[in-house]
């Protein structure tokens, strides 16, 4: 006698037990945006007991779409260099936080990158043009940004890491850096420093002027601003402070790495960080917290990020109508170097 195959679980089978409708499960797995969190959670414990896998093939057949989202890569070739040593962490938590929201809902990320000599914007006409990705996700926009505009002029999804011109499509993801760095600003003056060095970073990024314009907008005293292309001129601007009768009081960083480096160049001199010279960083990379004298730092909420740009590439897929960009921010992480 033949034996049965095991009938295949449903999506009718997952809104009985939810007690939801079958378009209320279909919206939790490809729009949750439209689903109260209450009842995702409701019809998510459902999925996880009946143990349903949503059958990617049917649904892509059904809606014409590939059930993927898009993230182009283009790393110039020492994007991973001394210089930038938490671009690799940075990416991790971005790239992980993305699969992991997408997967919830049934979709995949495809990370590619445009062949030697190519443009990224290239590598978006081949995706588009192949229907390989029902959205694209563009990473660290920049004023004027040609790929915004390229995109902007197409009637294809996408969604942005970084704030969109004006003049473009406002479906932006970014961290809300001038508020973020206030925060540091604001717990250095309660904590009584007065004589603060700002270490920039040299770019014209838009992330390296929004942290220091808030840090400059609520830092109650006056502050030197020095600009840095390279971690080699971080510890020597730290180690030419000594001596001096104005010598700051606290090192404030845009970023990680500048301020170890300054904490290194400090701590040669016997200076102890945190005491007599506080220092902080921005991003919490990994190790911040478990250096000797653990950095204060604001921490960037990769996860959270990623799941709110999949939140705004999957309402970009569905046509809903076009919303202001979304500020996170970076919540302050307070350890002994501040």
């Amino acid at each position: 006698m033949t034996q049965q195959k095991p009938r295949r679980t449903t999506v009718a089978d997952v809104a009985r037990l939810a007690g939801v409708s079958a378009m209320t499960v279909s919206n939790v797995l490809n729009a949750p945006h439209r689903v109260s969190e209450p009842t995702i959670r409701t019809v998510r414990a459902a999925i996880k007991e009946l143990g349903y896998t949503p059958n990617h093939a049917a649904r892509a057949l059904s809606s014409g779409r590939s059930q993927v989202i898009g993230l182009p890569l283009y790393l110039e070739d020492d994007a991973f260099s001394d210089q930038h040593p938490g671009l690799g962490g940075f990416l991790h938590g971005l790239l992980g936080g993305l699969v992991k929201s997408a997967a919830i809902s049934g979709y995949g990320v495809h990370v590619t990158t445009p062949t030697e000599g190519a443009t990224e914007i290239a590598l978006y006409e081949s995706l588009i043009a192949a229907r390989q990705v029902d959205a694209i996700v563009v990473l660290e926009t920049m004023p004027q940004d040609e790929r915004i505009a390229f995109l902007s002029q197409r009637p294809f999804p996408f969604v942005a890491f970084g704030r969109t011109g004006p003049r473009h499509r406002q479906c932006w993801v970014d961290v809300d850096n001038e508020t973020s760095m206030a925060g540091i600003a604001r717990h250095l003056a309660g904590n009584g420093r007065t004589r603060a060095a700002y270490l920039a970073t040299d770019s014209a990024l838009p992330w390296v002027h929004q942290r220091r314009a808030g840090f400059l907008r609520e830092f109650p005293s006056p502050a030197v601003v020095e600009s840095f292309s390279s971690l080699e001129q971080v510890s020597s601007y730290v180690e030419e402070t000594f001596g001096r009768s104005d010598r700051p009081d606290v090192f404030v960083a845009d970023n990680d790495a500048y301020a170890v480096v300054a904490m290194r160049a400090l701590q040669r001199h016997g200076v102890k960080v945190g005491e007599d010279i506080a220092v902080t960083g921005f991003n919490d990379f990994p190790l911040a917290g478990m250096l000797d004298t653990p950095l204060t730092t604001a921490r960037i909420p990769l996860r959270d990020i990623a799941a709110c740009l999949f939140d705004r590439a999957v309402r970009e897929i569905s046509g809903d109508p076009d919303q202001p960009g979304r500020l996170v921010t970076a919540p302050l992480v307070v350890r002994s170097s501040a």
